[in-house]
């Protein structure tokens, strides 16, 4: 019984049920060709296996300036390519507004308001096939202040 390959180890047992491919009496007992074709089709589900998952780091960066974001940018890019990562971006994601009002004078003139603004600029970058090498290059970087970043592998 040591020898018995899957097809004979499928042919050899009663199908019990529809969902194992029943098409015989109701007994669960079926005609050998039945069987041997779902010996083959297993088989085959058993032969092919899923493409291995490749991982990818997604890089969100943050700033309110957008020289010190940019030259980020350029610098994780350089250092993904270097490592031989395949890098995506960067991409401009939407600019974030957000809006302050305030009284010009605290006594009188009550209609009147000066508005200020703070802008975050964002980017996104996406390394794709990522080494060992790359996050040793990533952790090592020294990249300028004001600039946040968020990373997710």
């Amino acid at each position: 019984m040591a020898s018995l390959t899957a097809t004979q180890v499928f042919v050899n047992k009663p199908l019990a049920s529809k969902s194992q491919g029943f098409s015989g009496s109701r007994a669960g007992l079926s005609a050998a060709p039945a069987r041997a074709v779902l010996a083959r089709s297993t088989a085959a589900v058993y032969a092919t296996a899923a493409p291995p998952v490749q991982a990818n780091i997604r890089i969100k960066l943050k700033s309110y300036q957008v020289d010190s974001l940019m030259e980020s940018c350029e610098k994780i890019m350089l250092a993904a390519s270097e490592s031989g990562a395949t890098g995506v971006g960067p991409v401009p994601l939407p600019t974030r507004r957000k809006i302050f009002a305030i009284l010009r004078s605290p006594h009188v003139n009550k209609n009147s308001f000066e508005h200020f603004e703070i802008r975050t600029h964002q980017r996104l970058i996406d390394l794709k096939n990522p080494t060992a090498q790359t996050i040793d290059n990533l952790m090592q970087l020294d990249l300028p202040a004001g600039v946040d970043i968020q990373i997710k592998l």
